[in-house]
């Protein structure tokens, strides 16, 4: 009977001591703000790990794990004031505010400890695990089992490509890489206070997005991981331009943002060395400068290899006002006349195209609205307007949000491939990814051209790898 009223009166003892309590938050932020030396003594201790798990560190960067919370804009001297509100399960959320700065900043707690925000937000969502990756999905509706097989291709090729050694693979391995699924940009913002698509952050090496498979992020994470210990900014001439270059961008696959970067180019819109200030970058809208910088990388990874121009990364990386103030030269680039040459040979394949020269050529489909050819490299399509491509393995209880946007009215039904074509353009969409795979656009062609019309269908090209180079036997609708 003793020892039942002992443990009665001891368990609510021990739970009401693991809150956050007004004296720690206070010591919390007095050590925040003064830049103290016992930060990590009120972080929980998963997540510390959590941050530190591929070993990736930013040079000047004492706590990694408060790299979102802009700290460095606090004077050690002020004044603060906190309140704490109560959460579910334990948790609490900490608001310091220092009404001299009127800066306001919010910290999620886990009992007596500091957790990142989306181990509070994201304690309920459905995770699955590949090989490479934690899955961690708001809305499992919203996504499938080819979206783990495509990123897990991709990151085999990058793998690759920015030559990572058996040992930093096998790390990844066993820590993973975090790709946090939200349904929607609001959803983001609620969790990071970011109204985006999707983004990388650095503080956890999370990749938090909208986007089912989501390479551009991706790839900002995994240079991080290939260098492990670089300074927190870089110019973004480089720094967009390999992901862009190896990962498009919000949907767009890199090919089709390439594209884009050669119109830009050859109509004398905007030229490289526009962007090689920081300054001269972001004068210029992102849908440019983006693609543009992008085409180059391809450009210069192609001419002197990845080692070296991840030196060039490094060398054009540094402190905030140093990167502001920063531009790159043309003497570390190669010549002019290298870069012609590139964009000669580039522009002479493309996924869509009208060069129908095939003499020997099978049909694999016809119906009144859409014809199929096939040869060894491309299919070619002639097709009313839209045509529909379902797979051999359909995914279960997946919906496609690129389709709802687009057919609102009607219910998808497991559709692999959407291609529309009209008089202007030409675009193909994997609605298992949700990305836009390959796009022909009268408006970028140079010089112009339109969809050949025949017969009351439009009649294009396509490369075969582009539909996974598998597209025999696919039913049509």
């Amino acid at each position: 009977m003793i020892a039942k009223i002992v443990v009665l009166f001891f368990v609510p003892m021990c739970l009401f001591s693991q809150e956050l309590s007004y004296e720690r938050a206070q010591l919390f932020c007095k050590e925040l703000i003064t830049r103290g030396e016992h930060l990590d003594e009120f972080v929980d201790p998963d997540d510390l790990q959590m941050s530190n798990r591929l070993g990736i560190e930013y040079k000047d960067v004492k706590y990694k794990y408060l790299i979102s919370y802009n700290m460095e804009q606090i004077r050690s001297d002020e004044n603060f004031e906190i309140e704490i509100i109560s959460l579910r399960d334990n948790y609490s959320k900490l608001l310091l505010k220092l009404p001299q700065s009127k800066i306001h900043k919010e910290f999620y707690f886990k009992g007596r400890n500091l957790v990142s925000p989306m181990t509070y937000f994201t304690q309920n969502w459905e995770f699955i695990e590949s090989e490479h990756f934690c899955f961690i999905i708001s809305d499992t509706i919203c996504f499938n089992s080819c979206c783990i097989d495509v990123l897990e291709t991709f990151f085999s090729k990058m793998c690759k490509d920015l030559g990572f050694s058996p040992l930093m693979v096998e790390r990844i391995r066993d820590k993973k890489i975090r790709y946090y699924l939200c349904k929607n940009e609001n959803e983001i913002n609620n969790i990071t206070g970011f109204h985006i698509r999707g983004m990388y952050d650095l503080a956890y090496d999370y990749i938090i997005t909208t986007f089912n498979a989501h390479y551009h992020e991706l790839v900002h994470l995994l240079v991080n991981y290939k260098l492990q210990t670089l300074p927190l900014y870089t110019h973004p001439f480089f720094q967009e331009g390999i992901a862009v270059a190896f990962g498009g961008r919000g949907g767009k696959e890199p090919n089709v943002i390439l594209d884009l970067g050669l119109f830009l180019q050859k109509s004398k819109m905007l030229d490289y060395s526009e962007l090689l200030s920081k300054t001269g970058f972001y004068q210029q809208d992102a849908s440019l400068s983006y693609p543009l910088c992008g085409l180059y990388t391809a450009f210069l990874i192609k001419e002197v290899g990845i080692e070296k121009y991840l030196d060039l990364y490094l060398k054009y990386s540094g402190t905030a006002k140093e990167i502001d103030n920063s531009a790159i030269s043309e003497k570390d680039l190669p010549p002019v006349s290298a870069w012609q040459e590139y964009l000669a040979g580039y522009e002479k394949v493309r996924n869509i195209d009208f060069k129908f020269t095939l003499k020997e050529k099978q049909m694999i489909y016809q119906a009144p609205n859409c014809k199929i050819y096939n040869d060894s490299l491309y299919y070619e399509f002639c097709v009313k307007d839209t045509v529909l491509l379902t797979a051999k393995n359909i995914p279960v209880n997946y919906k496609s949000k690129k389709y709802d946007e687009i057919f609102s009215d009607e219910n998808y039904r497991g559709e692999k491939y959407l291609i529309m074509a009209n008089e202007n353009e030409v675009s193909i969409y994997n609605l298992y990814t949700n990305n836009l795979i390959a796009c022909f656009s009268s408006s970028f062609s140079i010089p112009y051209e339109s969809v050949p019309f025949f017969n009351g269908l439009y009649k294009f090209r396509v490369l075969k790898d582009v539909l996974d180079g598998k597209l025999t036997g696919f039913p049509v609708k």
